[in-house]
């Protein structure tokens, strides 16, 4: 039997639906492209770049513009090309999935740029499936400024490690040279007229006691915990009244000119240490130019904004600040070296030449003194140091120096003397003790209220060391104060903590003697402390 033709009304249905089929497929297509080309947008401004590589034979078949601008070649160069060519260089062509065994890899990796330059990116790879294959969706974001903030927050962390380290070391060998040196003075002291050899070797153990206490001074200053007595400051002034001596340190062969800045601002330091770290820098560079060469320092001036700090790896400081920079055009330096040169004992001079702590010295008194210190090198071409110092607040004019009166040291009232180190005890009781004083001596705070209770009478001073076990000097203090409200205090210690100084500074009204100390500056300290109190 012969199948019934369709009737009209049938194929007029057919030719409708087919028509709505052909309209859908339209609709769907251009929907497709529609997206295609919003999704083609999207990566086109997303500033992190991103490529599709074939899972299977790694090869690139889109990227998006912004990969192209990291890559630094053209599109042709890199859509065509395996992945790693240019992304992730050192698989060899392995992807990290394959090797993982993972839908997503989050790793950092080297994008190798055209010109050859190594760029740090953070990746992320995942999977799709592209018209039924499987590719990989690479994105990646260049982390060059997260990786030079990480290594500085990391020689920052390691500068203050080793700060904390020479700091402590130089509070332990400030009471041992407090002894050595006290007692060869005293000897010296009883043997004016002797001229026995025993006397030239005191004087020799006398002279390195003192070369070692200076030692102590730049490890304390580089941990920012040397006691400062700020003034402000004119830095023209202070090199013009050095630079004779600078001429005699620099010696003949090398050029030498100073270039300051008109109205230079005053900043708020101590002047001690602004020529200590002139002429360590000073120094620095002279030893840079052994062939001879020429060396500069300048002084200037300047407004620095966020922008100047921030590409130095520093949040936040803008502001007025005096510069000062020492140039020279010596050997210079390599980056390597430029990463150690203010860390302790680090030095690129020949063993006996160089302790290593001029530049670390520099450092310490830089920051202590709310300062910035950078470097700027080229091996062959020289080298230049710039210190910014905050310019002083206020119209403060210069303050005059007062000179010490001459005052007798003889004295005959009661001083109690607090230290946990036995030899420094006895040092200070026997100066004492020789100059008329009735003394008394404890060795940490406990021993002290024992002895004081003991005593029968006044107290007139006290010295005590800062921090001792069991009781500290500023406890104390505080607990033998109303016993004694006429008693004067004289705090001494070789590392001073936040109890006694803020940032290295002196609190207001608190009396310090910093060791090591002589003889004459302990007798000087405890009349000028006594007579103060009589005034």
């Amino acid at each position: 039997m012969m199948a019934e033709k369709p009737t009209y009304e049938e194929l007029e249905q057919r030719v409708m639906e087919l028509e709505k089929q052909v309209v859908k497929r339209k609709e769907m297509e251009e929907a497709l492209r529609e997206s295609e080309d919003r999704l083609k947008t999207t990566l086109d401004s997303i500033q992190a770049g991103i490529v599709v590589i074939d899972a299977e034979t790694h090869i690139i078949v889109d990227a998006n513009p912004a990969a192209i601008r990291m890559v630094g070649a053209s599109k042709e160069e890199v859509i065509g090309h395996v992945c790693h060519k240019y992304i992730c260089p050192a698989e060899k062509g392995k992807c990290p999935i394959t090797d993982l065994g993972q839908k997503v890899d989050n790793s950092e990796r080297i994008l190798l740029r055209a010109n050859g330059e190594e760029v740090p990116i953070l990746k992320t790879v995942t999977t799709m499936f592209l018209g039924g294959k499987e590719c990989l969706l690479d994105s990646f974001i260049d982390i060059t400024e997260k990786k030079k903030l990480e290594a500085q927050l990391a020689q920052s962390q390691k500068m203050e490690a080793i700060g904390t380290l020479a700091g402590g070391i130089a509070h332990d060998f400030n009471n041992l040279l407090t002894v050595i040196n006290g007692n060869a003075q005293l000897v010296l002291m009883n043997a004016i007229k002797d001229e026995s050899l025993c006397k030239r070797r005191i004087e020799e153990i006398k002279k390195a006691g003192e070369r070692a206490a200076s030692l102590t001074q730049q490890l304390l200053a580089f941990s920012r915990k040397q006691i400062i007595k700020p003034e402000v400051v004119d830095i023209n002034k202070g090199i013009n009244e050095i630079k004779k001596m600078l001429k005699r340190m620099i010696g003949e062969d090398i050029e030498f000119q100073t270039l300051l800045g008109p109205e230079l601002w005053k900043v708020y330091a101590d002047p001690g240490q602004i020529n200590q770290v002139i002429m360590n820098l000073v120094v620095n560079s002279r030893d840079a130019m052994p062939q001879g060469g020429r060396l500069t320092i300048e002084t200037a001036n300047a407004d620095l904004n966020e922008n100047y700090f921030r590409d130095h790896g520093i949040k936040e400081a803008p502001g007025y600040y005096v510069m000062l920079a020492v140039s020279d055009t010596g050997i210079g330096m390599d980056k390597k070296t430029q990463e150690h040169i203010f860390e302790p004992f680090f030095t690129t001079k020949d063993v006996g030449k160089g302790t290593g702590l001029g530049l670390p010295t520099v450092y310490g008194i830089i920051k202590q003194n709310n300062g910035f210190i950078w470097v700027y090198s080229e091996l062959g071409k020289g080298t230049i140091f710039k210190v910014y110092l905050p310019k002083v607040k206020g119209g403060a004019g210069l303050e005059e120096k007062e000179q010490p009166p001459v005052i007798e040291l003889a004295g005959s009232e009661t001083v109690l003397i607090v230290d946990d180190d036995d030899g420094l005890r006895d040092f200070a009781q026997e100066v004492l003790l020789i100059h008329g004083y009735r003394v008394l001596d404890a060795e940490n705070g406990e021993d002290a209220l024992r002895v004081s209770q003991a005593h029968e009478g006044q107290i007139d001073l006290m010295i005590t060391d800062v921090v001792m076990p069991k009781m500290g000097g500023k406890e104390l203090v505080e607990r033998l104060q109303p016993l004694y409200p006429q008693m004067k205090v004289i705090y001494i210690s070789g590392y001073t903590d936040n109890a006694i100084v803020h940032h290295g500074v002196l609190t207001s009204g608190l009396n310090f003697l910093e060791k090591p100390f002589s003889p004459e500056s302990l007798a000087y300290k405890v009349r000028e402390m006594l007579d103060a109190e009589n005034e």
